[in-house]
């Protein structure tokens, strides 16, 4: 019982709230028994090193919801539980076990998946794309706009089942807040609340994609949207990326689906110019294929005002648009949006009915009144004043101590795609600066040729702090060194 009761105090969170956690975890598995009475308070402030007090207002909270009981003078006792625990053997082991793998349909595990290390975090020079910065992180705005949703009048709206439904005031804030900031507006049936924007690719490719499909590709590209269009049968074709973004030319030809990110080419960051933009749609109405835009880092574009998405071209209403605010607020809470036609979104949201319902409406609303209330606008001018600052820094350290690597041309976003000198296997440098403690991404898995070009990496600045770059560019270069000059690794 002593041993069960130890609590942590350097993990995060409130001495109470840990030992909260403790005791009734401890009286749900039984090691206390009904009426058995539970150490003192002043025992247990004792054992474990912590306030009386803070023992006290831990068992006082379990009274109060009938966990615990008091008898007179004598303590706290475990009250009576009205659940009944079954006292079921163990199954015993059997040899006729199941064959998982031939079950399955595929082998997901096969696709070529991302992988972060899990103590990523841990580390202080982390080049890492797709994460945010806590510390941009706009916590008070945030917990206004929490705490106002559980307003009796908000909870009304969110505490019911919206079946295939969005919250309205979500809605009506996303056209009226950020639709304008891309260039086109679109009624509400024509726009889908998703758990992240990947969650809308899924959905997209699941309604558009079957075995044989023709999907087009950038190439590089997203690895996830290579990975989810395999995943429903489709045939990929690779499709080149200049400096001017996807490269228009007869390839597109035969196409059924061309999935884009204009105005930041994942990874390379190259902006799909004006005139590409217009040949390109030219081409989808030639060759009668649909587009899937990833709108993705928009939010990303430093100073002057934003470019317009490529939806803001669409006449002919072939144009998916997919986007996010994870780059602007954080990757967890998961929120993103589909626009299309309305005939596309009613079936695509009967779709997602039959998948998750909808994305829980606690963060529909909250994310509503974070749009409402002028945070996010307010928000848009600090990120992108620090982010450009992490970038300019990015992009001078990368010129003072690795002047070899080519950087590609940026305009902002939240990454660099480089490209190391001949000889140079990005692999084997990112397993070598992770031994330093420094983590990179390599750029190979974003190529789905059979000849991958293994000379890339992609440098996220998102995660890292701007004081932290160059020196963690520094160590970097000194990694670099000693595999291009095996010689000069030290004894």
């Amino acid at each position: 019982m002593e041993l069960f009761l130890h609590i942590d105090k350097s993990a995060p969170g409130s001495l109470q709230a840990k030992l909260r956690e403790r005791v009734s975890e401890a009286i749900a598995r039984d090691v206390f028994d009904q009426g058995q009475p539970l150490p003192s308070t002043r025992a247990l402030a004792a054992s474990l090193g912590i306030s009386r007090n803070t023992v006290m207002a831990v068992y006082q909270g379990l009274v109060s919801e009938g966990a615990l009981s008091i008898r007179g003078r004598h303590g706290f006792f475990v009250a009576a539980s009205t659940i009944s625990r079954p006292n079921l053997p163990a199954p015993e082991p059997s040899a006729a076990g199941v064959d998982w793998q031939a079950r399955l349909t595929q082998r997901f595990s096969d696709l070529r998946n991302p992988r972060i290390p899990r103590g990523w975090r841990d580390l202080k020079y982390k080049f890492v794309y797709g994460q945010h910065d806590r510390w941009i992180f706009p916590i008070a705005d945030w917990r206004r706009c929490s705490r106002d949703s559980l307003s009796l009048h908000d909870m009304h709206d969110w505490t019911v089942d919206y079946v295939d439904a969005d919250d309205p005031l979500l809605l009506d804030a996303f056209r009226r807040r950020v639709l304008p900031r891309r260039g086109f507006c679109a009624d509400e049936a024509e726009i889908l609340v998703t758990v992240g924007a990947q969650h809308a690719l899924y959905l997209a490719a699941q309604s558009m994609v079957r075995p044989g499909t023709v999907v087009g590709i950038e190439e590089p590209s997203y690895a996830d949207a290579r990975n989810t269009f395999k995943l429903f049968g489709a045939t990929l074709r690779p499709l080149p990326v200049d400096e001017e973004g996807l490269v228009v030319d007869a390839r597109l030809a035969g196409c059924d689906v061309v999935y884009v990110t204009p105005n930041h080419q994942s990874p390379t960051t190259a902006i799909m110019s004006p005139a590409r933009r217009r040949a390109f749609l030219d081409a989808a109405r030639l060759h009668d294929f649909v587009v899937i835009e990833d709108d993705y880092d928009t939010e990303g574009q430093f100073g002057g005002n934003p470019r317009p998405a490529l939806k803001s071209a669409d006449r002919d209403g072939r144009v998916l648009y997919i986007t996010s605010l994870s780059k602007l607020l954080s990757p967890g809470l998961r929120v993103g949006f589909l626009v299309g036609p309305r005939p596309l979104i009613e079936e695509i949201r009967v779709l997602r009915r039959l998948s998750i319902r909808h994305p829980p409406a606690n963060n529909q609303r909250t994310i509503a009144l974070f749009l409402k209330g002028g945070y996010y606008e307010s928000l848009l001018k600090r990120f992108h004043q620090d982010y450009e600052h992490r970038w300019r820094t990015l992009k001078s350290a990368l010129s003072r101590h690795m002047p070899e690597y080519v950087v590609a041309p940026s305009h902002g976003g939240s990454s660099l795609w480089v490209r190391a000198p001949d000889g140079i296997d990005t692999e084997h440098l990112a397993r070598a600066a992770y031994a330093r403690g420094v983590l990179i991404e390599p750029g190979a898995r974003h190529f789905e040729g059979p000849e991958r070009p293994t000379c890339f990496m992609r440098l996220g600045f998102s995660s890292i702090r701007a004081e932290d770059i160059e020196p963690g560019i520094i160590l970097l270069a000194q990694v670099a060194r000693q595999l291009a000059s095996p010689q000069l690794v030290p004894a």
